[in-house]
């Protein structure tokens, strides 16, 4: 019955742009998500008909990002000029996170670590990259606040303030099995100024 739901909901919406919170326009691919569902075809064909991708053209530098919580995969458009095995590639890479998220839903886990690059090695792609170097043009951003762990005291240096709770994976995993703990919790200790213009 799930399955019936998530089709017809499929259908409902394929091709429809969709507005993300950054104000970009996103568009499914019915091909995409057909090559994501034959990748699944022999793994995982559940998660195959959950799944939706395509692209956003508010991507700069990004080859593509996969959004756990709602099955979701989105590709930069500039991936099309470069070529169509670049293009099936991040798709993989992307998916890669998605299955391992799948398969396992209540682990905390590194994004490229031993279930993604597993699922990497299933979907075909075995020893893939974690990071792309593709000539997409970077424009950089200050790096304004700074998140450190109350037990180890190592730091992150982030562009946006998180929207949610973050913790020391590191703490996490040594003093508590990989799940949330909250005595780990990053605490913002500094706050670089950005520069004022006159």
């Amino acid at each position: 019955m799930r399955e019936l739901f998530s089709r017809i909901e499929r259908l409902l919406s394929q091709n429809r742009p969709s507005s993300d919170r950054s104000g970009g326009c996103r568009t499914r691919d019915p091909l995409l998500e057909e090559k994501v569902r034959k990748a699944l075809r022999g793994l995982d064909p559940v998660l195959g008909d959950l799944v939706t991708a395509g692209w956003n053209s508010r991507m700069r530098t990004t080859a593509g990002v996969a959004v756990l919580g709602r099955n979701q995969i989105w590709l930069n458009p500039a991936l099309r000029e470069i070529s169509e095995e670049e293009v099936d590639r991040t798709l993989l890479h992307e998916l890669a996170h998605l299955l391992a998220r799948h398969r396992h839903p209540h682990r905390r886990m590194d994004p490229h670590g031993k279930e993604w690059r597993e699922a990497c090695h299933d979907l075909g792609i075995p020893g893939e990259s974690r990071t792309h170097r593709l000539p997409f043009h970077a424009r950089r951003l200050k790096r304004r606040f700074i998140l450190r762990c109350p037990g180890c005291g190592r730091h992150h240096e982030r562009v946006r303030r998180p929207r949610r709770s973050l913790a020391c994976l590191h703490c996490c995993r040594v003093h508590n099995g990989g799940l949330y703990d909250e005595r780990f919790r990053f605490v913002i200790s500094g706050l670089q100024e950005a520069p004022t213009g006159h």
